[in-house]
């Protein structure tokens, strides 16, 4: 993990610098901004969000994932995206914005938004909304260690050229399809891996991966 006090999440977010965002991240904001999302509502769930955070990267776009301290009551050790509870009075955005902040030190403006993914279910009672965001790369982290234990980065072009493994899982209020992505011994699943292909399906209607599959 990058990064290695953890951060004050009281403190003035840091003043992020400007992305320049290539013509791929403008066409998917006007795709987010055009569809019709799935949203979801079930009884006894709360709201949550995370970042989905795309990385403007020299070598092309990566994607940025936290792995969950193994000392967390839920989901320890797991992959995820950083995130968490909408708070009263927030947008799934100011959540998202406010926990990458608190998780991984990322100052994230409203400006690098770039649109909401379909709303996801979670086992923990919560609906889960993706929001989409690009981010300067690399960039100095502060990792709250006692939420994340590492962060990682995958280019994006890897991630779109695995062949993801499904199965469908009967949960309480819900049945869902869940996808399982391996990228080098390590496994993307559950929310995380719907998100994920959510994300990359969008993108390959958008023919940002030529003949990848």
């Amino acid at each position: 993990m990058s990064g290695d006090e953890p951060n004050d999440p009281g403190a003035a977010p840091p003043r992020a610098p400007q992305v320049t965002s290539p013509p791929l991240l403008l066409e998917l904001r006007r795709a987010l901004a055009a569809r019709e999302r799935d949203t979801m509502v079930l009884p006894g769930f709360r709201r949550a969000a995370v970042l989905v955070p795309l990385l403007d990267a020299p070598g092309g776009l990566e994607v940025l994932f936290t792995v969950r301290s193994s000392r967390l009551a839920n989901h320890a050790g797991q992959i995820a995206f950083p995130g968490g509870r909408v708070d009263p009075g927030e947008t799934p955005a100011d959540a998202a914005r406010r926990e990458t902040f608190e998780e991984i030190g990322v100052a994230v403006p409203e400006g690098a938004l770039l649109g909401t993914l379909h709303d996801h279910p979670s086992p923990a009672a919560y609906i889960v909304t993706p929001i989409v965001g690009v981010l300067p790369w690399p960039q100095p982290l502060a990792v709250n260690a006692t939420e994340v234990e590492e962060v990682f980065a995958v280019p994006l072009a890897e991630l779109a050229a695995l062949t993801p493994r499904s199965e469908t899982r009967v949960l309480e209020h819900f049945s869902r399809v869940i996808h399982f992505y391996t990228w080098q011994r390590r496994l993307i699943w559950g929310m995380t891996g719907n998100i994920l292909k959510d994300l990359l399906d969008t993108l390959r209607e958008l023919g940002a991966f030529g003949g990848a599959t």
